[in-house]
């Protein structure tokens, strides 16, 4: 089968989509399908193919984590995707790369596969003033609309990806597919005790501490806000607790001030931008991954977290209720007592009960969320597409 893959981001690029796209691209091959990336390329002016991967020429969009957006007609890259002859077109975007994907559908009359990424309503106050995010909401659920209602398949990372479509008014069933991780590169053993080192010493971190992370776009909706508010409190009982924010965005500055006025400046260690390829070290420096976003569907930092063998620590998320499983791959907490608590928890395991939480850990996704797995999905998707579209 030829499958051709639209997205506004792809590797290098650090996001989940990008990650996501480059893992199914991946899980595809290996299974002997032909594979056709068409997404943006903001460092170049001319339409160029390689390595499978069509770039489109694009304006970095700065504001919103450096993606590109694109025209949606271009007859050049038309016509080297008409030769490449898709039997399936599979969308991951709504916008300029999205568009372009729907009039390719159109024109060489094939089916489509949309996947919904990003619970936008998350996202809107990026670009109109608070004051009309509501109204902002309302007009892309219009706009949601008329593109979801093109795709002969709809699918999505977790149940949220449904219902937020059905928030949107689309009544179309959405097919679950969770993310995929790498697991045998997310693998402790890939890293070494002198790599481990290396990361504590560079952000001055004592040997003996107890260090949680995050992965994650540094914005006001993965509500880093609030995990640093309960910090705050948990430091007053153990002061060997070490925070690291790993990632960059809009909201970075805004958490520095927040956490030095708390008084935990030094707890609270911003990274920066860590490229997804060096990530390693920094998991493996960790004993614990912890999240307050309820805007995630299915994060693959999370679940980059887990395949290291680190407990997840988790803002109760109804709609993604099960994505961890209390004492089997983590913990939940609702409230600053209940995250102080379960963060402790994990702090006074006895060594041989942390080592069994991280094996319990790390085999929760070793064996369900492999790239090939999701592939093999993925292609029952693409099949049932072409026979619905026939």
């Amino acid at each position: 089968m030829k499958i051709a893959l639209f997205s506004d981001t792809f590797a290098p690029e650090i996001n989940g989509v990008a990650i996501h796209v480059a893992a199914l691209k991946e899980g595809l091959e290996s299974l002997g399908h032909e594979v056709l990336v068409v997404t943006t390329n903001p460092k170049n002016t001319t339409t160029f193919e390689e390595h499978g991967v069509l770039h489109c020429p694009s304006i970095k969009l700065k504001r919103i984590y450096g993606y590109g957006l694109s025209m949606p007609i271009n007859m050049r890259q038309y016509h080297i995707i008409k030769k490449f002859a898709p039997d399936v077109i599979h969308i991951h975007t709504e916008f300029g790369i999205g568009l372009f994907g729907i009039l390719v559908s159109k024109l060489l009359k094939r089916p489509v596969v949309y996947t919904l990424h990003t619970i936008y309503d998350d996202y809107v106050y990026y670009v109109v003033p608070k004051p009309l995010v509501k109204t902002g909401q309302r007009i892309f659920y219009k706009y949601i609309r008329s593109l979801y209602r093109r795709a002969t398949v709809i699918t999505g990372p977790s149940p949220k990806s449904h219902e937020y479509l059905s928030r949107a008014g689309i009544s179309q069933n959405v097919e679950i597919i969770p993310n995929p991780v790498d697991v045998d590169r997310f693998s402790p053993e890939n890293v070494t005790p002198s790599d481990i080192a290396r990361v504590r010493e560079k952000y001055s971190i004592p040997a003996d501490a107890f260090v949680g992370c995050i992965v994650s776009r540094v914005g006001k909706e993965k509500s880093i806000d609030i995990l640093i508010n309960y910090i705050e409190k948990y430091a007053k009982i153990n002061d060997k607790f070490r925070f690291l924010v790993i990632g960059d965005g809009p909201a970075k500055v805004d958490l520095e001030k927040q956490a030095k006025k708390l008084g935990i400046g030094d707890i609270i260690i911003f990274t920066g931008k860590i490229p997804n390829s060096e990530l390693l070290p920094y998991y493996a420096a960790c004993d614990v991954f912890l999240t307050a976003s309820l805007s995630d569907t299915n994060s693959i930092s999370m679940l980059e977290a887990m395949s290291m063998g680190l407990p997840i620590i988790q803002r109760d998320d109804p709609i993604n209720k099960g994505q961890v499983v209390e004492n089997i791959n983590g913990f939940i907490f609702n409230g600053e007592a209940s995250f102080v608590k379960k963060l402790d928890l994990v702090y006074n395991m006895p060594p041989q009960r942390r080592c069994e939480l991280k094996a319990r850990v790390r085999n929760s996704v070793i064996h369900s969320n492999t790239k090939n797995n999701m592939a093999v999905k993925i292609v029952d998707v693409y099949n049932h597409a072409i026979e619905i579209f026939a």
